[in-house]
Order: C-alpha cells, then structure tokens, then sequence
C-alpha cells in the first residue's frame, strides 16, 4: 500500500511540474556581466544577418536553423578577423517537415539586420551563441544597440544563491561605444 501511495504522489509532482513547465514562457538565465559575456566569447563581431536555413540536427534529435553572418567588424577572435568573412550561426529551433521547436529566450536574427554577436564555436565550423539573446545586440537605423531579452527571466548571483533582477536589465546605447568598450575589455586599444 505505501508504494502505491509513493508512486501516486511522484505521479502527482511529475504532472504538476509538468503543467508549471508547460505554462512557463520563459528561460531563466544567469545576467553576466560585459566583462563576463567578453571573456566567455571566442569571437565578437558586428554583422550583417544574411538568409537562415532550418534542418535536422547533425544527430537528427532536433530541429536547428543555421544563419549566415557577413562580419563587417571583428572585435575579438581570430575566426572574425578581417571584414566581409561569412561565418555560420546554428541555433536550436525553428519549423522543418512540419514540425516545430522553440526555444524561449534565445535571439531571434532577421535578414539584412546589422547587429554585434558574441559567439563560441561549435561542430564543423559553426558557431553557437555564448548566451542565447544576452549574445546579441540589435543596432538599429539610428545607431543604438538595444538587447531583445523576451523569453529570459534574468537572476543574478548573491552569495551562494540566485535572486531575480527586477527592472530593465539592459539600455539602449551607441553603437560605437558598445564597440569601443568591447575592444577595452577583450584587451584591444
């Protein structure tokens, strides 16, 4: 009797864990810091975002869109290194056969949109962002970078435990001083 007990409780917490995750419409993700996302970045450039394609993963287990990125400013790394270089950004997420996947808080990139990525590299020449939307700023007509942080719940680290961050976490800023300050921080001029 006690097991069935038990294993109707776990039945219990698994679907209620499961209606909880099914509701959510959010990823939590640790808020770094410039300095943090600099240093965990290989390679950082200013792009232009070409065409996206939607495949199967390498393994077939998920559903990947792999987008064109013309680097018209590397800022750190030797993959970015010189403008005009095309590297290819694999993301998890988009509709093929029919199919769709999603994942919540990740940047969502646009063709023709200037914008600065910052990457690590992955399989086959791919590159991954280093922290889903917090890797990208969108620059836009004016000149200002602006993240697009939809989907993230944002925590920050104090002391031994994780605390949300209440309020903006971002501002919108000049292009070339995000620019500027990347280099300072990758350990350029």
């Amino acid at each position: 009797m006690k097991r069935s007990v038990n294993a109707v409780l776990s039945l219990f917490v698994s679907a209620a864990l499961l209606c909880i995750g099914a509701t959510a419409d959010a990823t939590t993700a640790v808020l770094l810091s410039r300095e943090d996302l600099v240093r965990r970045s290989a390679t950082i450039a200013r792009v232009s975002v070409g065409q996206s394609t939607t495949t199967e993963s390498d393994d077939g287990k998920s559903i990947v869109t792999r987008t064109q990125l013309k680097v018209t400013q590397p800022l750190k790394g030797g993959e970015a290194n010189g403008g005009g270089k095309v590297i290819v950004l694999e993301q998890i997420g988009g509709t093929y056969n029919g199919k769709t996947q999603r994942l919540v808080g990740d940047a969502r990139l646009s063709p023709g949109e200037d914008a600065i990525v910052f990457l690590r590299p992955g399989d086959k020449g791919r590159w991954h962002l280093t922290a889903l939307a917090l890797s990208v700023y969108h620059v836009d007509t004016k000149g200002m970078a602006r993240r697009d942080l939809e989907g993230l719940q944002l925590v920050r680290r104090s002391g031994g435990a994780l605390v949300p961050v209440h309020g903006p976490a971002d501002e919108i800023e000049p292009v070339e001083s995000l620019m500027t300050d990347v280099v300072r921080i990758a350990g350029g001029k």
